[in-house]
C-alpha cells in the first residue's frame, strides 16, 4: 500500500512539474474600452447601465493585450474577436494568422476591433447584448502557423443598439435636465413664467414614463415641448423686466456654460437638430442677462 501511494505521488509530482515546464506562451486580454458610443449612462428603459450605438453605426473597442507569462518569449496575435450574442464575430484587422500582431515579453499592446453594427431589420433595440473577446496565437510569425494558446473575456451584457426616435429622446433628456436643474419656479417674478416652468418639470416626467415603457417617438415629443416651454419661460419672465439678482445671474452664466458644453458633446456626434433647442435656451439666458445689465444701469443713473 505504502509502495502504491509513493508511485502516485511521484507519477502527481512529475504530471505538474511537466505542465509547469511545457507552458506555452500566453497572452490576457484586460481593458476593453467602446469609443464612439451614443449614450453610456443609466438607462431607464433596459433599468441598467448600458453601452449605446446607433444602428448601422460604425463601432470601435480598443481591447489591452498583455504578455506576462514566459520570459523573453513574445506572444503572435492571430487573431482577436468580439463575438455577440446576436450571432455574430468581428475580427481585428490588425491581427491575421499570415501575419500576427507580436507582444514583446512583459509589454502591452492595443489592438483595435472595428465594425459595422447591424439594422433594425436583424436586431431588435429592445434587448441588452452579451459580448465575449476571444483572442488566439500562434508558434511563429513565419512559415506554417500552429495555435498554440487563447484567451477569453467576457465583456459584459449591456451593449444596446439605439433607434433613432430612442437616440433622440435620449440627448432630448440631457439637456432638458440640465436646463431645469438651472432653476424652479420659485426663483420666477413673473407668474406666467413660473406656470410655464412646472409645466416643463411635468413634461419631463411624462417623457420619463413614456421612455421607461419603450414609446421612445412619445418620449421625445414630450422631451421636446418641455425644452420649448423652458424657453418661453425665460422669455415671460424677460418680458415682465427680469426678477434674478446678480447672485442668480452668475449661477445662470456658469450653467449656460454648461449646458453648451452638452451641446458641444452632442454635435460631436453629428445631431444637429438638439442644438437648436439649445440655441434657444443660450439665446433666452443671454437676453436675459443682458436686459439685467440694461436694468441695472438705469437703476443706478436714477438712485
Amino acid at each position: 500500500m505504502k509502495t502504491k501511494l509513493l508511485i502516485l505521488t511521484i507519477l502527481l509530482a512529475f504530471t505538474i512539474l511537466s505542465a509547469s515546464t511545457t507552458k506555452p506562451t500566453q497572452a490576457v486580454i484586460s481593458s476593453p474600452k467602446w469609443l464612439g458610443d451614443v449614450y453610456a449612462d443609466f438607462d431607464s428603459f433596459h433599468r441598467a447601465n448600458i453601452i449605446a450605438y446607433e444602428y448601422n453605426a460604425t463601432a470601435t473597442l480598443d481591447v489591452t493585450v498583455s504578455n506576462n507569462y514566459v520570459a523573453d518569449r513574445p506572444v503572435n496575435i492571430s487573431a482577436l474577436k468580439v463575438s455577440f450574442d446576436w450571432g455574430q464575430n468581428y475580427t481585428s484587422a490588425q491581427t491575421s494568422l499570415d501575419k500576427p500582431f507580436v507582444i514583446p515579453w512583459m509589454e502591452s499592446r492595443v489592438i483595435t476591433i472595428t465594425f459595422k453594427l447591424p439594422s433594425q431589420s436583424e436586431v431588435s433595440n429592445r434587448y441588452m447584448y452579451s459580448y465575449r473577446i476571444y483572442l488566439e496565437h500562434v508558434n511563429s510569425t513565419t512559415g506554417p502557423a500552429k495555435i498554440i494558446g487563447s484567451d477569453t473575456l467576457f465583456g459584459g451584457s449591456n451593449f444596446v443598439i439605439y433607434s433613432t426616435d430612442q437616440l433622440q429622446a435620449q440627448k432630448t433628456k440631457i439637456i432638458v435636465e440640465q436646463v431645469l436643474d438651472m432653476t424652479s419656479p420659485r426663483d420666477f417674478n413673473s407668474t406666467k413664467a413660473q406656470l410655464l416652468w412646472m409645466k416643463a418639470e411635468n413634461e419631463t416626467f411624462v417623457a420619463g414614463m413614456f421612455y421607461s415603457l419603450g414609446n421612445f417617438t412619445e418620449a421625445n415629443n414630450h422631451y421636446q415641448s418641455a425644452l420649448s416651454l423652458t424657453d418661453q419661460a425665460f422669455t415671460a419672465e424677460e418680458a415682465k423686466g427680469g426678477g434674478f439678482d446678480d447672485a442668480q445671474v452668475d449661477v445662470l452664466k456658469a450653467q449656460a456654460k454648461s449646458i453648451e458644453a452638452s451641446a458641444n458633446y452632442l454635435n460631436g456626434l453629428s445631431n444637429m437638430w438638439v442644438l437648436i433647442g439649445v440655441a434657444a435656451i443660450l439665446f433666452a439666458l443671454g437676453y436675459i442677462i443682458r436686459g439685467l445689465g440694461t436694468l441695472r444701469r438705469t437703476t443706478a443713473a436714477t438712485s
